[in-house]
Order: C-alpha cells, then sequence, then structure tokens
C-alpha cells in the first residue's frame, strides 16, 4: 500500500467513525425525571406565561398610582404672521395698514394638594393588586407542578401495567408451546391448546392496549410541557413512595387551618376583599373638593414689520426681534378649589357597584373556604383507603400468586384443569396491576394533600 493509499484509508476511517459518533448523537434520547418536567413545565406552559404577564401588568399600574402624586409639566406654544389693511371705528376712523410677527408660549405645572385621597386610595389598590398576582402566580405554578405529578405517575403506573401484561403473556405463549408437543403425541386434550390459544391472543391483546396506553400517556405528559419532539425524550423510572405521611399530617382541623394560612389563592382572595374597599373608597372621594396648586411662566410676544395709520409711518423704536418675541415672560402661581356639587349619580353609581364587587369578593372567599375544607377531608379519607388498598393489595397479590404456582404444578401433573390454572393465571394479573395502582394511588394522595394545603 502506498503512502496517499494509507491517508486516504485513514480518512475514510475517520469519517465513517465520525458519521457512526454523529447517528449516536442523533439517536440519543433525554431522560425526564418528575422534577425535569415540572421545571420545564413552569418555564413553557402558557398559563404560567399569561400569570407573569399579569403581574407586570399589575407592576406596571402601581408605577402609574406613584405618578399620581407627582406635578405634571406642559409646554403650549404658537407663532403667527399677520399682514394687511384694517378700518377701525370705535372712535375716529382709522385706516391701519401693518405687519408682524407674534409669538406665544407658557410652561405650566399643577400640583394636586388634595382630591379626596382618591390618588392615596388607588395607590393601595394598586399595591394590593400586585401582591395579589404575585400570589396567583404561585399558585398557578403549584396547580401545574400537581397536573404534571398526575400525568408522570399514571405513566408509572402504565408502564409496570406493560410489564406484568409483558409477563402474562410470555407465561402463555410457553405454556402455549408446551400444550403443543404434548397435545401431539396425545397427553393432553386438543381442546386444551385451543383454549391456551384463546388465552394468549387474549393476553396479546392486553399487552398491546396497556402499550398503547402507555405512549399516549408518555405523549400526553410531554405534550403538558409544551414538547412536541417525542422521540427524543423519554420518562424515568420512579420507585413506588408508599411511607406513611408524617405525625403533622395525622390532624384534618390542623391540615385545613394551614392551608387557610398559607396557600396562595387564600392569601389573594383575602387581598381581594381589601382591593374592593380601596376601590370604594377611591370612589367616593367623587363626593369631596379637589384643591390644586398651579403655577408657570407666560410669554406674549410681538415685533412689527411696518406700520401705518391712514397713510403715514407710525412704526415707532421696538425691542430687538429676539427679545420682542421671546422675552416678553411673566409668572403666575395659583390655588385652584373646585368642588363637584353634582355631577349626575356618576359617583354615587360608581360606589354602588364598587360595593357589588366586594360583595362577589367576599362570597368567592367563603366559597373558597368551604371548598378547602371539604377538599381536604375528602382528600385524607382517600389516603386512609389508599393506606387500606396498599395492605389488602398485598396479601391478595401473596395468595393470588400462591394459589398461580399451586395451581400450575396439579396443572402440570395432571391434577387441575386448564379452566382453573386460566382462571388462577387471570386472578394473578389483575392482584399485579391492583398492587401497582395501590402503590400509585397512595403516592397520588399524598401529593394531593400537598396540593391541597399549598405545599
Amino acid at each position: 500500500m502506498t503512502k496517499l493509499s494509507r491517508h486516504i484509508f485513514i480518512l475514510i476511517i475517520l469519517f465513517v467513525l465520525g458519521a457512526s459518533n454523529g447517528v449516536k448523537a442523533q439517536d440519543s434520547t433525554q431522560v425526564l425525571s418528575l422534577e425535569d418536567c415540572i421545571r420545564i413545565g413552569l418555564d413553557q406552559i402558557t398559563q404560567i406565561l399569561l400569570s407573569k404577564d399579569s403581574l407586570q401588568i399589575t407592576g406596571a399600574a402601581l408605577l402609574g398610582t406613584y405618578g399620581n402624586f407627582l406635578p405634571n409639566l406642559a409646554l403650549n406654544g404658537a407663532y403667527g404672521y399677520n399682514s394687511g389693511k384694517n378700518l377701525l371705528t370705535a372712535t375716529v376712523p382709522t385706516l391701519v395698514n401693518s405687519s408682524g410677527s407674534t409669538m406665544n408660549y407658557q410652561l405650566t405645572s399643577t400640583l394636586n394638594l388634595f382630591n379626596g385621597l382618591s390618588d392615596y386610595s388607588a395607590l393601595k389598590a394598586a399595591t394590593l393588586s400586585k401582591s395579589a398576582s404575585e400570589y396567583n402566580l404561585q399558585r398557578s405554578k403549584q396547580e401545574i407542578a400537581f397536573d404534571i405529578t398526575q400525568s408522570f405517575l399514571q405513566v408509572i403506573l402504565d408502564r409496570q401495567v406493560v410489564k406484568f401484561g409483558a409477563e402474562n403473556l410470555d407465561a402463555s405463549s410457553k405454556r402455549e408451546e408446551q400444550l403443543k408437543e404434548l397435545t401431539s403425541v396425545g397427553r393432553n386434550a386438543i381442546s386444551d391448546l385451543y383454549q391456551q390459544q384463546a388465552e394468549t391472543s387474549s393476553d396479546k391483546l392486553f399487552l398491546i392496549q396497556a402499550e398503547q396506553k402507555l405512549k399516549n400517556d408518555i405523549i400526553l405528559l410531554l405534550r403538558k410541557i409544551k414538547i412536541s419532539a417525542t422521540e427524543k425524550y423519554s420518562v424515568a423510572e420512579m420507585a413506588p413512595d408508599t411511607l406513611p405521611l408524617g405525625a403533622e399530617y395525622q390532624n384534618v382541623q390542623d391540615l385545613i387551618a394551614k392551608a387557610m394560612q398559607q396557600r396562595p389563592d387564600v392569601k389573594s382572595s383575602d387581598l381581594s376583599l381589601k382591593i374592593a374597599d380601596w376601590e370604594i373608597k377611591e370612589f367616593k372621594s367623587g363626593y369631596l373638593p379637589k384643591l390644586n396648586l398651579e403655577g408657570g411662566m407666560i410669554s406674549n410676544g410681538g415685533y412689527l414689520n411696518s406700520l401705518q395709520l391712514n397713510g403715514s409711518d407710525a412704526l415707532g423704536p421696538q425691542e430687538p426681534v429676539g427679545k420682542a418675541l421671546f422675552g416678553q415672560v411673566y409668572g403666575e402661581i395659583a390655588l385652584s378649589l373646585s368642588w363637584n356639587i353634582f355631577d349626575r349619580l356618576y359617583t354615587k353609581t360608581n360606589v354602588a357597584i364598587a360595593r357589588i364587587y366586594e360583595h362577589r369578593a367576599s362570597t368567592i372567599r367563603d366559597d373558597l373556604s368551604v371548598q378547602i375544607s371539604s377538599d381536604i377531608k375528602q382528600a385524607y379519607n382517600d389516603y386512609i383507603a389508599a393506606q387500606q388498598q396498599i395492605e389488602t393489595s398485598k396479601r391478595g397479590l401473596f395468595a393470588a400468586r400462591q394459589a398461580f404456582e399451586v395451581i400450575q404444578g396439579k396443572y402440570n401433573v395432571g391434577q387441575a384443569t386448564f379452566i382453573e390454572l386460566s382462571n388462577a393465571q387471570v386472578v394473578l394479573l389483575q392482584a399485579e396491576v391492583s398492587k401497582a395502582q395501590a402503590d400509585i394511588s397512595l403516592m397520588l394522595q399524598k401529593k394531593i394533600i400537598d396540593y391541597y394545603i399549598g405545599n
């Protein structure tokens, strides 16, 4: 092999290795744990993004209410040019022929000294609204995390069901092969083979349906966290957590009290009542007078290019054009008091509407208290039931496994019928699925209690 050929050969090998590594990199998938899913969901889900937008809106509104306490500053100006004749007849008829320029401008400012505490009430309401938006964002995050957790646990349960279904199908397939051999030598009836073939088909259908449900639930989970390229991600395994809750979870009334104290939506609802009260005060300010401090600089300047009275030149000495137009400045300052004695029931109507909103906020707050109490009581009862289901499913699975092994042994020596063996296998599969469901149910019930108390 020549030196050039060796170089070409080495380049080909490097290219093939690089291509294979690229394929492996493309084929690799990212494994997502429950924490990963929640983290991605909190960054991507529309509900969270909208809640963040609402928080920014309330922050901007709060800044606006601060600005109401500051004086404004306005600049107005006008320039004009006039030329022509004008007959004045107020005294002696006089024909005026003139041309010139005018320049007017004013720089003014107004500071509100008192407006019935409207600005102060608006500031308090805006401050509370921003805090309420922050609490709403926190609760939205808790809702999203809980929803993702439910979907994640469903995937874990589906995976367990697929595992049991695959083991069950494997057992049926092996028994079918065994029965084919035994039937061919006349040791078993052909009916046993037909029954086993039907059982194997049923087990295969169960596995297909379980696998399809697993795939769909994975897609649903990834869709909730805004992942469309489902082929690039997989869901991590998760060991069932069947340990009981701690001592702080043993009293239902304590859980309810804790929820009422720490849940963000409860805090937001409490703030809504306070916001409604401040909005009533803001509208009531319309019954009171308003006092403003006003001041500014004003200029009314002019410069004549020509002036004739009855044909005779009458233009006298003038200041330079710059000073004549811009230098005629004077200042003013004043206190302005206004009181809207009758505003066609505008203020009264707004106050009445604000009181209705306050009543609605109070009703929502009361309903939330009742809902929290009932949700926690129901969740705690479900948790107790889930604990009992764990113990029951354990005993059931142990008994079903023992029964299957005994009946399978008897069937192998001809002391049990195929129907007995088939029933024992079905009961074992059901017991395995029930145990997996009980494990996931207990995990979910613990998550539900934490969600309801605002952890």
